[in-house]
């Protein structure tokens, strides 16, 4: 089983860095939520792999096909609870696009995305989760 490790540190009283060979990515909270505001908050780098993954094996559908797409824009609507403990309950990815090769195959694609997108099969399907001392 293939196994995909990412390293946070922390880089303020408030926010953690993911740092790699090309990019730092900070995770934070809004000033109005007692953070730094420096960087994005979880739940929203959660919804942003839910989107990026699904378009990265919506793009590899399409282009296994012979299909171009051009000006793909997803919008991901997360919904959250009001009661505890707070968590999305809905996400809904709404998909447009100004130019496909093959409009007539493009739901199509969605479906073939959505059932190949780790991401969006992890949320469906569930995971064990821990954290652990170490």
């Amino acid at each position: 089983m293939e196994t995909i490790t990412l390293e946070l540190q922390q880089h303020s009283e408030t926010a953690m860095k993911l740092q790699n060979d090309q990019f730092d990515l900070l995770v934070d909270r809004p000033v109005a939520k007692g953070g730094g505001g420096s960087g994005l908050m979880g739940g929203q780098y959660m919804l942003l792999g839910i989107g990026g993954c699904f378009c990265s094996t919506f793009f590899a559908a399409a282009q296994s096909r012979g299909f171009s797409i051009e000006g793909l824009l997803v919008k991901v609507n997360a919904t959250i609870s009001d009661d505890l403990p707070k968590r999305f309950t809905d996400v809904k990815l709404e998909v447009s696009y100004d130019r496909c090769s093959d409009p007539s195959s493009f739901d199509k694609l969605l479906k073939i995305a959505e059932q190949g997108c780790i991401s969006v099969n992890t949320v469906k399907n569930g995971l064990n989760f821990s954290a652990i001392a170490g």
